[in-house]
């Protein structure tokens, strides 16, 4: 029988557990991962590159090589060894189904027995006037350490007397975990400038009632309590309708003042969702998929992770977490095996997932939910450094999963 080409769009959670299960059959299959950087993101880890050093002139370098290393990791490294895993960097600007085929931004073409779309999500500024112009994304390393120099440079050329105003637009798990290391590292920051530290201060605008709402009751209260201990300030029940130079305009009518504007507050589907040819979208411009995560009508095209549109209990989306895009891109590994074998596909197990829930909220403290069972202080951040090595582990051999977790843990 001959081998497939299986193309994966995409080296993120998904891609990446797709891919590396593929690779365990190179008989079947050759696979081509596409990806525009290069490198893998562990979005866990992106608040500690906020923090990393305090002030130009005091930055450690072995610690922002050590934080940078936990986040992006080489696909090259995660895939070597892998014979039958082809790495192409390059951005798919359109997917011709009718032609097998993923056209890039540079014009060259790729044919495909099969086909998986893992790009992932992008910010969604919701066209609010001026934000997407003046506010830092938390979407990348980059992101983080951008925000990181940005606060830095206030610090340094703010007058000492006058007050620092850090917004932070959305209370989700990123916003929630930016705000608590922010307000701790106010300290550092102060200390290392001159400043005194009670002049600077973080506030969380949500739009809804609460933080984190798709989190337990006992979750989002312990949140709450844990970031005004640290000094956050929080705005329930209102919402960001324009940005200026130096303000934010909430829809109650008030206009506060800032000097770097965070954006956490919602993503969409990448883009590349709107350029397969005949594929439906739903909210957020992800993919409609089938119960074997197939787009359309199309039997050897996937979608998976954030991209995907996937419905869980009560038809409801299933959330965009990492924890959801592996399991997706292990379940389309699994179906493009039986396919390739003319043998039966049972659909997505969607009903069976759990979210489980981790956050560190500042320093050694978080907090940690999962079926019913609940942790807060420092054992649930012990916990998380457990499921990151646990997921380093997954998709790197032994030795360097444990050198890569033993760099965050350092850091």
């Amino acid at each position: 029988m001959k081998k497939k080409r299986v193309v994966v769009v995409g080296g993120g959670f998904a891609g990446v557990r797709c891919a590396l299960d593929l690779a365990e059959h190179p008989i079947d299959f050759d696979v081509i991962l596409i990806d525009r950087d290069g490198y893998h993101t562990y979005h866990a880890d992106f608040y500690k590159l906020i923090t990393s050093g305090h002030g130009p002139l005091h930055i450690p370098r072995e610690k922002f090589r050590l934080a940078f290393s936990t986040a992006a990791l080489e696909l090259a490294e995660i895939f070597e060894g892998k014979s039958s895993v082809e790495l192409m960097r390059g951005d798919v600007g359109r997917i011709h189904p009718a032609e097998n085929a993923v056209e890039l931004s540079d014009g060259a073409r790729v044919s495909y027995d099969v086909l998986v779309v893992a790009t992932g999500s992008v910010t969604n500024f919701y066209a609010i006037p001026g934000l997407a112009a003046r506010a830092l994304e938390l979407k990348s390393p980059e992101d983080a350490l951008n925000i990181r120099n940005a606060i830095d440079e206030v610090f340094a050329r703010k007058p000492k007397h006058e007050k620092i105003s850090i917004i932070i637009g959305g209370g989700g798990f990123s916003g929630c975990e930016a705000a608590a290391e922010i307000a701790l590292w106010f300290a550092k920051l102060a200390h290392a400038h001159g400043r005194p530290p009670e002049n600077a201060e973080v506030t969380i605008v949500e739009a809804g009632a609460q933080l984190l709402m798709s989190a337990p009751a006992w979750f989002r209260k312990k949140t709450e309590a844990r970031l005004r201990g640290l000094g956050v300030q929080l705005i329930f029940s209102d919402s960001v309708v324009g940005v200026r130079d130096d303000a934010v305009d909430l829809k109650s009518g008030n206009a506060i003042p800032f000097d770097v504007l965070i954006w956490t507050a919602g993503v969409k589907a990448s883009p590349l969702a709107e350029r397969i040819e005949g594929a439906k979208l739903a909210k957020g411009s992800c993919i409609v998929v089938d119960p074997y995560l197939r787009v359309g009508n199309f039997k050897n095209i996937f979608a998976v992770g954030d991209i995907a549109f996937c419905k869980g209990f009560g038809d409801e989306p299933l959330p965009m977490l990492a924890q959801t895009a592996v399991s997706q891109g292990r379940y389309a590994a699994y179906a493009i095996h039986r396919l390739f074998h003319d043998r039966r596909t049972f659909p997505f197990p969607h009903g069976s997932f759990h979210p489980q829930f981790i956050i560190p909220l500042g320093g050694h403290y978080a907090l940690a939910y999962a079926k019913g069972f609940s942790l807060e202080s420092w054992l649930p951040w012990a916990l998380k450094r457990a499921v990151a090595l646990k997921y380093f582990m997954s998709i790197l051999p032994p030795r360097k999963a444990l050198r890569v977790w033993w760099r965050g843990v350092r850091v």
